[in-house]
Formats: C-alpha cells, structure tokens, sequence
C-alpha cells in the first residue's frame, strides 16, 4: 500500500496545499508550530477515521472556515487503478466520505481501505502507561484489519455505558429483573468475539516482537506478550473462547451484580483486558530499563506493520510524528534501516537525521509548502 498524494483545504492551518510522496522515505520538516503534524494527522485521518491527536472533528476546520476537506490517493498491490478517498467535514451538521466520489455510509466503511500504522512520543509509553492505553493500541490495529470487529466494539462499548447507568440508579430505585439479563447476554456475547480476536493477536504480536527484539538486542534479550482477560484461559482456541467464554463472563456478570450495583461499575469484561510483557520472565513494567522499555514499545509498533503484511498481503504506510528525535541514534537507525523498502512518511524538525539515501524532503512553513 502506498500513498501518492494528498490534498488538504482549510484543514487545521493548512488553506490549500497537495502533498506529493514517494515509495520510500518522506520526510515531511520545519520548525515547531508550522502544520507538519497537522499534515500527518490528515493521512491517518483515513485509516483510523478520527485525529490521532484526540481532537474533534471541528477543531480539524481552520478558523473562520465553514468546512474542511481531504483528498486521499494511493494504491494498493494487485490493483491497477489507484483508488481515492475524500472527507469533507462541515461545521454543522454530518461529515461527507467518499471512495472514488461514491459515497460512504460512514466511518466504519472507510477504515480499512487505507491502512497504516502510526508511531509517535505517546506510544514510547505504551509499558508505562495503564492498560486502557494497551487496550486502545489492539483495538486500533484490530480495526484496521477486521471490519466486523469496529461493529463488535461499538455495540459492547455502548451496552457497557448503558449498564453502568443503570447500575447507578439501582442504588436508588428498583430495576426491572429482565434488563440486567439482557445486558449480561450482549456483553458477554460481544466481549467473547472481541477477546477470540485480542488473544489471536496478542499471540501473533508475541511472536514477532520477540524476533524484532531479538535483532535489535543481538539476541541477549527475550521480551513475551501475553493477553490477560478474566473470563477466559490463554491456551483456549477462537471457538472455545466463543463458546465457554461467553458463558463464563455472563455468570460472572450476573453473580457480581450486587457488587457491581454497589461500585456503579460493571466489575468483568474485555474493557478490563490488559497486555502482560515480559522481558527475559520479568515483569517489564517494573523491571526494564527506560531504554528497554522504549525498545519493547518500538518492537510493537514495528510488528503491527509485519502482521498487517502477514494478513493482508502488503505493507501499510507508516506515519512516524517527531519520533524519531525521542530516539538514541542506535534505535533511530534500527527503525530506519528495518523500515527500507516500505513507505515511512515522518515529521521532523531535523533533517540531518535522515542521512540515507533517497528522501523526499517535504519543507513545511506557516502550513504552507515552502519552495
């Protein structure tokens, strides 16, 4: 998969600019405050359908404008054709996404067609976060892979928000009996679908961070990731975590009602999950070195792109946001140099950075591409 360009208007402090980008390497810098993440945030817009950067949708329009709008093109291997996509996101009302000027239902159709995987300073904390950071990572990367799994989410993230709620006003008032089964069902049904993908990709994560490490430890070190949820056993095949899953988490949903009324909070399920990492038996989070940990998370970044090739059959573009001066000059080369022959498209305020060869250098000033 690879990105040939894209066209920006009124996006952010961007008025009307086309970034034009080759196979290999772009380097898109300048100085602080000029749009170069901006301009990244607009590609990942795309692929995961929100800002990477946590804001809403209105706040992508640039001031005093009525509406924003993104072109994306690129192609993907196999197909002769590139192929187009366009946001065009209005200060009112709903936001129109389009693939070849066909429209869209929604976000849900769009992710998925370009994928790609994004690194940048928060990720360095993924260990030292908590796990609703690591839980964001899976489900971002899932995502992108499994459509049905956006609709999974969304549908257990919602029965979740209304239980909770009512569990709230059942410290108050009485609650029909049927209600808390009805909940228990769909949240015990959808978070069984939902940890059977989870643990299949913890295990496939595992596996290649671990030869990812390894490369970049000389094999000293030994990192193992594995998937921690309550209702389910990690050696459990898809099925088995769909069937038996999904019957223990609903009888611990309903033998915990009690306690869950007297917290408001809905004490089981896969919005608990976490990721446990491991380097060389020890907990990694306690034990590893600040340098171990940030090569760990790299390690994971990195191999979120070799499952997508694995799955999909080719790589996704990666979008590196001012990482790379977050790095040592070893690790900076190793992602450099493991990331040849696959299109990178990263922000920097440092071009001497990028001492290889073939680089297209993109100057960004005041939002504006400077010539």
């Amino acid at each position: 998969m690879k990105a040939l360009s894209i066209s920006y208007t009124n996006f952010r402090n961007v008025e009307n600019e086309r970034l034009t980008l080759c196979e290999g390497t772009n380097v898109i810098h300048g100085n602080n405050a000029q749009g170069k993440s901006n301009m990244l945030e607009g590609l990942y817009f795309f692929a995961r359908g929100r800002s990477f950067r946590g804001a809403k949708e209105k706040e992508l329009i640039r001031f005093g404008e009525k509406a924003c709008r993104l072109e994306l093109e690129y192609t993907c291997e196999g197909y002769k054709n590139s192929t187009t996509l366009t946001a065009e996101i209005p200060s009112q009302g709903k936001k129109n996404l389009m693939r070849n000027g066909a429209k869209l239902s929604g976000t849900k159709e769009m992710i998925g067609n370009f994928r790609a995987v994004l690194f940048c300073p928060a990720h360095l904390s993924l260990l030292d976060g908590g796990p609703a950071m690591r839980r964001s990572f899976l489900d971002i990367a899932l995502a992108q892979l499994y459509p049905a799994y956006i609709d999974s989410l969304s549908d257990y993230n919602k029965t979740l928000a209304q239980r909770n709620i009512l569990l709230k006003e059942a410290q108050t008032s009485k609650v029909d009996p049927y209600l808390w089964e009805v909940y228990a069902e769909r949240l015990a049904r959808e978070g069984a679908r939902l940890a059977a993908r989870r643990l299949a990709y913890v295990s496939e994560l595992s596996s290649a961070s671990a030869e990812l490490f390894s490369e970049m430890t000389m094999g000293r070190e030994v990192p193992t990731l594995t998937y921690k949820c309550d209702f389910i056993d990690e050696k459990m095949t898809a099925d088995e975590i769909i069937s038996e899953g999904e019957k223990t988490l609903y009888r611990l949903l309903t033998e915990n009602l009690e306690k869950d009324i007297r917290y408001s909070s809905t004490s089981y399920g896969i919005h608990r999950d976490d990721i446990a990492i491991k380097l060389n038996g020890k907990d990694a989070k306690l034990f590893a070195s600040q340098g171990q940990k940030r090569s760990l998370a790299l390690s994971m970044k990195l191999s979120e792109g070799e499952i997508a090739k694995k799955l999909t059959g080719e790589y996704p573009v990666f979008l590196l946001d001012d990482v790379l001066s977050e790095l040592d000059s070893s690790r900076r080369s190793f992602i450099l140099s493991r990331l040849s022959g696959r299109q990178i498209i990263v922000t920097s305020c440092e071009e001497e950075l990028f001492d290889i060869d073939d680089v297209n250098f993109i100057p960004i000033e005041g939002g504006r591409i400077a010539k």
